[in-house]
């Protein structure tokens, strides 16, 4: 009798990828899902600073018939550093001023990713509303099946399920493994990817797409455009199923890339804007007396993502 081995099932989940991928199956919905091909259902985008309306949207559209889905952001939207170093406007405040080339503290957006990384792995956050818990509780007992949907990437899995278990914040999810090329750890990668989307008819990108993570009632996204990753995410647990979706993200962006992502159920968004994004002059300053503060007692006993050499202006050290 043959023994399966790890390197086996990989081979047989792509031949079987190859096989759909070159065959009329190919051209069927995985799980009647459609995606790209299904007509666009109606979209509504709503303000507020107050996520119970979410949870409010949600029970209403829920019926015995027909459950709803309820996917929820985690930075700035159920969880929120206490303090604005590390955080989700700090990330942000640099990430703009990287891509502006005038950021003092980093050379890179992947070196930002690291210190916050590193910061995610120490920290503790606390919910952005303090009844968010029995917001969760309440919608396990109606039907509301709740999905937590990051641009965190998936090695901050361990950080957020501990902080998510650590201010009792339960979600109960769907089983997320429905692909044909499903995986044992939950990571999906550019190859992967780009077989799920195909299979749910919707056009991959050109560009290399990052890791991705599906586990425990999260989907860590790692930045991509949560429009495409919703539809990902609704393939995985087979999304056709539900009469309506709602969504709560603290992000314009990521309301407007699923605003405009032709999902085929109907979809309610709200922009969730209880955390004010802005960030003041006195508070960049402090942050960043607070970052060199903690890297020279860091850097003087390890060596860590911290540690960088000082980014020196253009044309410096040449």
């Amino acid at each position: 009798m043959a023994v399966e081995n790890a390197s086996s099932r990989v081979w047989m989940r792509w031949c079987l990828a190859g096989i759909l991928a070159a065959s009329p199956i190919s051209a069927m919905p995985l799980l009647a899902y459609e995606g790209a091909r299904a007509p666009a259902a109606p979209v509504a985008i709503r303000e507020t600073a107050d996520l119970s309306d979410a949870f409010k949207a949600a029970g209403e559209e829920a019926t015995p018939q027909g459950p709803v889905l309820l996917i929820l952001d985690i930075d700035n939207t159920l969880l929120t550093m206490p303090q604005y170093l590390g955080g989700d406007r700090w990330f942000n405040h640099h990430a703009a001023a990287i891509a502006a080339r005038t950021d003092p503290d980093f050379s890179s957006l992947g070196e930002l990713i690291a210190v916050q990384t590193m910061l995610f792995g120490v920290a503790s956050m606390q919910a952005t509303e303090p009844d968010i818990p029995a917001m969760l509780a309440d919608a396990r007992r109606q039907n509301i099946d709740i999905f937590l949907l990051s641009a965190r990437g998936p090695e901050l899995f361990d950080a957020t399920r501990r902080e998510l278990d650590r201010n009792g914040l339960e979600v109960e999810a769907p089983y997320a493994c429905s692909f044909f090329l499903c995986t044992e750890d939950g990571v999906y990668r550019d190859g992967e990817i780009r077989a799920a989307l195909a299979a749910i008819g919707e056009e991959p990108s050109r560009s290399l797409y990052r890791n991705i993570l599906i586990r425990d009632g999260m989907m860590l996204a790692a930045g991509q455009d949560k429009g495409v990753m919703l539809k990902l995410l609704m393939g995985a647990i087979g999304g056709r199923r539900y009469t309506h979706v709602v969504v709560a993200d603290d992000g314009r962006k990521n309301i407007d890339d699923i605003a405009a992502s032709h999902n085929p159920v109907p979809i309610t968004l709200f922009h969730y804007r209880r955390i004010d994004p802005s960030v003041s002059d006195a508070e960049d300053r402090a942050a960043r007396g607070e970052l060199a503060t903690l890297t020279a007692a860091l850097c003087s006993a390890m060596q860590s993502a911290l540690c960088r050499k000082p980014v020196l202006p253009d044309g410096a050290g040449k």
